[in-house]
């Protein structure tokens, strides 16, 4: 299995029955069937975004400051992998652009089916 086939995620769009005013709420649709892994997943993306990388080393003490275990931290990793929010480059964990640019792509395909001029 490549790199790329391990890199997937399910993401639970329900535009009718969300509103998304926060990043957790954005989580919450990649983590539906784990709700719960929301939260801790928002706080490793904090600590990427705050300290411009994040050690893979880091995970025991990540693990014991938000009460998860070793499975579910690997979950929200491969989660947030998955879904193009964080790469890590030399054991360090950083934030990627891949989700947005992968929404932007979407939704310039949508409108040009649709027949709608882009600005």
């Amino acid at each position: 299995m490549s790199l790329r086939e391990k890199s997937k995620t399910t993401f639970l769009i329900q535009p009718e029955n969300r509103i998304i005013d926060e990043m957790e709420d954005v989580l919450a649709c990649m983590f539906w069937r784990n709700p719960e892994l929301a939260e801790p997943a928002l706080k490793f993306l904090n600590l990427i975004s705050e300290n411009d990388g994040l050690k893979d080393s880091y995970w025991s003490e990540f693990c014991s400051i938000t009460n998860i275990t070793r499975g579910q931290y690997d979950s929200i990793i491969s989660k947030l992998r998955g879904g193009g929010f964080i790469y890590k480059r030399n054991d360090v964990w950083k934030v990627s652009e891949g989700f947005e640019e992968f929404l932007i792509k979407i939704v310039k395909v949508t409108k040009k089916w649709r027949g709608e001029n882009e600005e």
